[in-house]
């Protein structure tokens, strides 16, 4: 199912001490988690026609940016590679047909050149996008690498794919 999230609110006299008068405008900042085969406009259109419909076609809809979803089959070349680094690094890989980031992955992964992507990493980090985020520099659990590790499993990625080709 599409979401809609809220993101912000603002209306009406937010100032000191109070005011009794109706808010002469309001904003909402959404953003708009897609499913698969629902485009960017897809979307748009589906919510100005949701609001139309419960009577709020007078609603100003402002898109700000936004991207078509993108994906690469498990069984690409490039995903592949990725699981092999993982697996030779003692790790059992989780494949995640989708994750809940946003990027404009579809401008690689669509027409006109239909290739491959995805994310990859064997270092440690928490927080994304959050004022808590963080990265593992340096790591004293064998089981956690840092950013030195994390640089050599690029190296390992990149050559596993060299040698897949």
């Amino acid at each position: 199912t599409p979401t809609v999230n809220i993101e912000g609110l603002v209306a009406g006299y937010t100032g000191p001490g109070g005011k009794t008068v109706l808010p002469h405008r309001a904003v909402a900042k959404l953003d708009l988690r897609l499913v698969p085969d629902m485009t960017y406009d897809h979307a748009v259109a589906a919510l100005k026609a949701h609001l139309a419909k419960r009577g709020f076609g007078d609603i100003e809809v402002n898109p700000s940016g936004g991207y078509d979803p993108t994906d690469t089959p498990a069984d690409a070349p490039l995903i592949q590679a990725q699981m092999a680094v993982y697996r030779r690094g003692g790790l059992d890989p989780i494949l995640w047909p989708r994750n809940a980031g946003s990027y404009p992955g579809y401008v690689f992964t669509g027409e006109p050149l239909k290739l491959p992507a995805g994310h990859f990493g064997l270092g440690h980090g928490s927080g994304a996008h959050a004022p808590d985020e963080y990265f593992v520099i340096e790591s004293s659990n064998p089981k956690v690498m840092g950013w030195d590790g994390a640089v050599r499993s690029f190296v390992d990625y990149l050559y596993e794919l060299a040698t897949a080709a």
